[in-house]
């Protein structure tokens, strides 16, 4: 399998973008309603790079590794989602003394088996770690995404490109349904089968794999995002109508146009330990919130500790999981290439 792609800077500096807008909605920025779409556009490029891996493979061996896949995510994934979540269980009883041991411990059990999005479900409401449902979402997505992909890749092309285009309106129009139906907006926000349409128009883009577009779409892009974060929130409804197609289009055009300013050095930086930042800010900013710290505080110091503990995280935690996996599996590997950071 070819595990690594021509790195690109600026959808490292999309990510840190993402992360950053997620920031300022987790510490209730008020001017930033809309921030948890940065969720979305996560999505799309999970969606979009993991593709072009699958792709990739198939081309060259004309095949995909499923359980080599699978496991190449979870090493990418888990080491650092442990680690929080042991922190998590030692700080928790201290901080969140309102919520018994044994919650915190439930809600450690669904984070670790990426469930965390069903908990609610099940009656198991999640009391801190409420951030975790969007890495279940990924990881069952992982999951079901390569096989379905080896079930279409044989067919036309055209065929191909038609299903994923399908596939994408009818989650779309499923997430419409389910939130004007819904008794618990949360429930339905969190399912993966009615918050995968990021990850499936990523898919489509990262099959057709199309040319840049004309820069003219980044100012489009940036300007209607600047506009779904400062306008949108809830009630879902309009959100779910509106909102949610409207940044995955978004995001899909800032990753086909790839501008230079988001491969800016400090900001594809952060968007390399984004993942980190995403387990640990949320974290933070909730003990800051515990306290009753203002909002800007909490923003600041909230962020401040999480890309503090983000930084430690993925220097010796990440890459040294990561670089083991490499060493054992691919010891050859192109000089200069980088390693994706899905």
């Amino acid at each position: 399998m070819n595990d690594r792609m021509r790195y690109n800077a600026s959808l490292d500096g999309l990510r840190a973008l993402a992360a950053l807008t997620i920031a300022f909605y987790h510490a209730h920025v008020p001017a930033m309603p809309g921030g948890f779409f940065g969720v979305d556009i996560f999505f799309v490029l999970s969606g979009y790079l993991i593709t072009r891996l699958l792709v990739d493979e198939y081309h060259a061996s004309g095949t995909v590794q499923l359980r080599r896949f699978v496991a190449r995510r979870l090493r990418r994934l888990y080491p650092a989602l442990l680690l929080m979540l042991l922190v998590y269980l030692l700080i928790a009883p201290l901080v969140f003394a309102q919520v018994s041991f044994g919650k915190h411990l439930l809600d450690t059990m669904w984070s670790a088996l990426y469930l965390a999005n069903y908990a609610s479900a099940f009656g198991f409401p999640m009391s801190m770690l409420g951030h975790v449902w969007s890495l279940a979402v990924e990881v069952q997505f992982y999951l079901l995404w390569p096989l379905l992909f080896l079930l279409l890749v044989r067919m036309p092309r055209l065929w191909v490109v038609g299903a994923i285009a399908l596939l994408y309106l009818l989650a779309s129009g499923w997430r419409w349904w389910s939130f004007d139906h819904a008794s618990d907006p949360w429930l339905i926000y969190t399912r993966a089968d009615t918050h995968c349409s990021g990850l499936l128009l990523g898919c489509l883009l990262g099959y057709l794999n199309p040319r840049r577009i004309h820069r003219y779409w980044i100012v489009v892009a940036v300007v209607a995002l600047f506009f779904a974060v400062t306008f949108f929130s809830w009630p879902w409804g309009t959100t779910a109508r509106f909102g949610f197609p409207l940044v995955e289009v978004c995001a899909a055009l800032l990753i086909l146009s790839q501008p230079k300013w988001l491969g800016w050095r400090p900001l594809a930086w952060f968007g390399r330990i984004s993942y980190g930042f995403y387990l640990w800010h949320f974290l933070m900013m909730r003990v800051l919130q515990e306290w009753q710290w203002h909002w800007l505080e909490v923003f600041l110091m909230g962020s401040l500790a999480g890309l503090v503990m983000a930084t430690l995280c993925y220097y010796l935690v990440e890459r040294r999981f990561h670089r083991a996996w490499f060493e054992r599996t691919a010891p050859a590997v192109k000089v200069g290439s980088a390693p994706s950071a899905s």
